[in-house]
């Protein structure tokens, strides 16, 4: 797994959230954030601009580039 993806992981364990409870708070699929969580697909930018905006506080660049 992708060091940036596994920190995805991390902060949504962090925040005591199941996949699907991100995926909603987000407001993606659930399917779209299991694969991107996963590693299956890459996040598009709509999908961090989404993240982003509900965890301003978080680095994208941490979480999505090495």
């Amino acid at each position: 797994m992708n060091k940036a993806l596994g920190r995805l992981k991390q902060f949504r364990k962090e925040k005591k959230l199941t996949q699907r409870e991100m995926a909603d708070y987000i407001g993606v699929s659930l399917s779209m954030y299991e694969k991107v969580e996963r590693g299956y697909i890459k996040a598009s930018r709509n999908f961090m601009d989404a993240l982003k905006e509900k965890y301003p506080q978080i680095d994208i660049e941490q979480f999505f580039f090495n």
